[in-house]
């Protein structure tokens, strides 16, 4: 069931919070930290490192890139988190045609071990260990739940994981399923609404599986779609333009998940109420819009069809004549 939901609800728990899309226009500016990138190749890694310029115990993410893609067409989304004192650290390992979600997630892993035991900066800047998250984008988001899980991923144990973002996911291995079972940090999934359940998007098929495993009564599981939106439309496009801030992804797409993003985090791992409604699966923030996972309705033709462009059959075609 989807746009079901109140957009301007207050999240209990005495906090006088502004409403959800006043906090979207917040979130989606540049917050109020300086910024300063480094680089996990000091520790054996390759790809980035961007950190607030000053900050003890901050909370931290280690972030998965998209199929064939890198860290680099992702600059503004982390540099933005960064700038609202969210360390993140994002590997740029399994970049080739045949990747591995378990390798891409074994090198979170090691980023998250990273993040909470070394000192950045100029030795002042710290990450709380017990606040760090994981997101993916896309088959990132693949290897963000194998970070999460409780597998041993290459003989690398399981790490404690706080908070888990999901960006358009997309399908991988058929055993992802059960790795997402036993994901227990609080998750955030959001998808094209178009792509919750096709060939290249499985964000409903993901989202039921990690509530499979999370605890009933915490409602830890959100899923929120953006209705114009796919996957592609967050990748950034460097190129001379960004010079002059515009790095080639679709606006309104990166204005909300720069938004979303922040906010999930923010509120999961740095612990501010403010932004508690960002974790409510009841809340429809901004131009996410909440779906109940147990309701909501799966499209009627399967993958395949839907990649031909074929058509949904109409109520009156799907009518059944009484014999």
């Amino acid at each position: 069931m989807i746009g079901n939901k109140t957009s301007g609800k207050k999240k209990s728990g005495g906090t006088d919070a502004p409403a959800p899309e006043k906090l979207c226009k917040e979130l989606a500016r540049r917050g109020p930290y300086k910024v300063d990138r480094g680089d996990l190749g000091i520790v054996g890694m390759s790809g980035p490192v961007y950190a607030p310029r000053t900050g003890r115990d901050l909370p931290a993410v280690a972030f998965g890139h998209g199929w064939m893609l890198g860290s680099a067409r992702y600059r503004d989304l982390l540099w933005h988190l960064a700038s609202w004192g969210i360390v993140v650290a994002a590997p740029d390992g399994s970049r080739g045609p045949f990747p591995s979600d378990i390798d891409l997630g074994t090198d979170l892993r090691a980023a998250c071990t990273v993040l909470g035991g070394v000192r950045l900066g100029d030795g002042s800047v710290t990450v709380d260990p017990d606040r760090i998250g994981v997101a993916g984008h896309a088959f990132g988001a693949a290897a963000a739940v194998r970070a999460a899980s409780t597998e041993i991923l290459l003989g690398r144990p399981p790490v404690t994981v706080r908070a888990l973002a999901a960006l358009f996911p997309a399908p991988t291995t058929a055993d992802l399923y059960p790795a997402a079972t036993t994901v227990t940090a609080p998750s955030l999934v959001l998808s094209g609404a178009a792509h919750l359940a096709s060939l290249t998007g499985n964000a409903l098929d993901l989202a039921e599986n990690l509530a499979a495993g999370a605890d009933p009564d915490a409602e830890s599981v959100v899923l929120r779609t953006l209705v114009a939106s796919t996957a592609a439309d967050l990748v950034e496009r460097p190129s001379l333009r960004s010079l002059v801030g515009i790095n080639g992804a679709d606006k309104a797409t990166h204005r909300a998940v720069r938004a979303q993003l922040t906010g999930f985090f923010l509120h999961r791992l740095a612990g501010d109420e403010r932004y508690a409604a960002f974790s409510d699966l009841d809340v429809t923030a901004g131009d996410a819009v909440a779906v109940d996972v147990p309701t909501a309705q799966r499209p009627r033709l399967d993958a395949m069809s839907q990649l031909l462009g074929s058509k949904e059959p109409s109520p009156k075609q799907e009518t059944v004549t009484p014999s």
